[in-house]
Parts: C-alpha cells; structure tokens; sequence
C-alpha cells in the first residue's frame, strides 16, 4: 500500500552573513505534505502559508518520511535552544535534532539522518543554484523552491 506519510524537509535561508562560509545560511525544519500537485502546500505546525514559495526560502532538502509528526514535533520542543554561546548557531540545533530523531527511532521512517552528509550536499546544491542564477530575477524567486530528495537522491522541484 503506498505511503501517504509527511515529509521532512531540511530548509536554507540566507543568514545575511557575508565572507563566513559556515555562517552564509540560516537552517531550520520544515513539514509538508508528501504530494505536492497544488499551488499553494501548507506547512504543519509552522506559520507559513505555503512551504513551497516562501520568499526567503533557498531551496528544500527532503530527509526523512515521518511516521509519528507528534512525536517528532515534541521532539523538537525539548531540545534546548541555548543563549550565550557564540559557537552555537542554527545548524548545532539542526544538527542535534536529527540525532535525536535518530536515537528515537520512532519518529521517522525511511530517513537520512546523516549530518556531515546533508549539510555537505545541501550547501553544494545551493551553491550550484545560486551560480547557475536561480535566485537572480523575481520570477524565480517566486517559483516553488529548489528541492533535493536525499532518500531517492533525485531533484523533485528544480
């Protein structure tokens, strides 16, 4: 029977960090829907109207199937959000998140988890993007964002 689960979504903003490689972009989660033949996809728990167009968003990296979106979500409010740290930034609590999601198990299913691996990939794909103009001219930037699916290792949105 085919899986109609939601999806998780790594997502790339731009931080507006300028000559700092590690600091160029702000990292967050987002949910969607796994089928997208919409024009507008709401987002689960996160205030956008639609995950697919929002202005600032970079580009999408799909990472895991969830199988339990409470759980996950409850997952994410434990985990801290620490103040008075220089070196903790979005991408150390992106990073813990997933291995959270890992050591639970029960959150996702099918996954890639890996962060060295996504962080790698995703700043290579935006990289790319951003090279090839992708985010250059208004109408690009109000096209559905680019997205990279980490489980069948295909682009869905380009």
């Amino acid at each position: 029977m085919p899986s109609n689960k939601s999806r998780l979504y790594i997502a790339l903003y731009p931080s507006g960090v300028v000559n700092n490689e590690e600091r160029k972009y702000h990292w967050g989660f987002l949910i969607g829907p796994k089928a997208e033949s919409k024009d507008v996809i709401p987002g689960a728990q996160i205030p956008l109207e639609n995950v697919r167009t929002t202005n600032s968003l970079l580009a999408r990296i799909l990472v895991a199937k969830i199988e339990d979106e409470q759980r996950l979500i409850a997952l994410f409010r434990l985990l801290p959000v620490v103040q008075g740290d220089s070196n903790w930034r979005c991408r150390t609590w992106v990073a813990s998140a997933l291995a959270e999601i890992a050591k639970d198990g029960k959150c996702v299913g099918t996954a890639e988890l890996n962060w060295q691996k996504i962080e790698s990939f995703a700043r290579q794909y935006v990289g790319d993007k951003t090279a090839s103009g992708r985010y250059q001219s208004v109408a690009d930037i109000l096209k559905p964002k680019p997205t990279w699916d980490m489980l069948e290792n295909k682009e869905s949105v380009p």
